[in-house]
């Protein structure tokens, strides 16, 4: 069992207090500038800039979240219980996506897969076609290229959270599932992922927060995000203010998720001790 906190000396507090002022600096300086800029220009943004915008980032949001939760739970469902050859080299091979920048692979899927790339040229010569304008696959740069990018490169955060709760699950729950009549995908669904909850919603929530902090891979695939819109808000407009409150308000978006997910958990939690006591007699 684990003692008692042991009290620490002035100086781990002094170093504890620099490392959190360290911290904050850059949210006060954010929030400081957004204080001090006006109100007038938000009647253009509200109108032209920030429906789209808003949009198109929940719309991203949503695709990346739920292509990621899909592979990420799967193959480390795979890694993890499952035996087939080269499992060992995929349990740390599923991690290299995470080496590649997203915009170093949103340039790398569009040089592919473009028209005249060397993927659809391969497609054209296997089918007798020889124009693009004959046959053509749909272009990368779009929404749909964007949760296929940003997806492909982002899914370890939820398969390194999966990986390590699927590794740690005791295996008698799932044959205890099984003699009770259910098959390997009902065990998965009403016992082993209820169970990994907590974790997929870290992974998940790493992804959506990468996915906001990206602005190179979105904008070359033609994607407008809130993250975009404080870029050029701020570069193009010159208008450093109001792209600082625009920053402050996904803050506060960001901050709002997080609270709602730990309130949900807490219930959740809150409910499960309470199904385990006795009923008074």
């Amino acid at each position: 069992m684990l003692g008692r906190p042991r009290a620490v000396g002035p100086l781990w507090h002094a170093t504890a207090t620099a490392i959190a002022l360290a911290v904050l600096a850059p949210l006060v300086a954010l929030a400081w500038t957004a204080l001090g800029a006006g109100t007038a220009h938000w009647g253009h943004l509200i109108a032209h800039v920030l429906p789209l915008a808003a949009a198109q980032t929940a719309t991203l949001l949503a695709g990346v979240g739920l292509l990621t939760a899909l592979v990420g739970t799967g193959s480390a469902w795979l890694v993890t219980r499952t035996d087939f050859p080269g499992r060992v080299v995929l349990q740390w091979a599923l991690l290299l996506p995470l080496t590649v920048p997203t915009y170093i692979a949103a340039y790398s899927y569009v040089d592919l897969l473009h028209p005249i790339g060397p993927f659809q040229s391969a497609v054209r010569a296997l089918l007798g076609v020889e124009s693009p304008r004959q046959f053509r696959l749909p272009d990368a740069r779009s929404m749909t290229g964007a949760v296929l990018v940003l997806s492909a490169v982002l899914y370890p955060y939820v398969y390194l959270s999966m990986r390590a709760m699927f590794a740690t699950q005791p295996a008698r729950l799932m044959e205890v599932a099984r003699l009770l009549g259910e098959g390997p995908w009902g065990a998965f669904r009403r016992v082993a992922l209820p169970m990994a909850r907590p974790a997929l919603a870290v992974g998940v929530g790493l992804v959506l927060l990468e996915v906001l902090n990206d602005v190179g891979a979105s904008e070359f695939l033609g994607v407008t995000t809130l993250t975009t819109t404080v870029y050029t808000t701020w570069i193009t407009r010159s208008d450093l203010g109001a792209a600082a409150q625009i920053a402050c308000a996904m803050l506060a978006m960001v901050a709002l998720l997080v609270w709602l997910e730990r309130q949900g958990r807490r219930r959740r939690r809150a409910g499960t001790v309470h199904a385990m006591r006795p009923a008074p007699r």
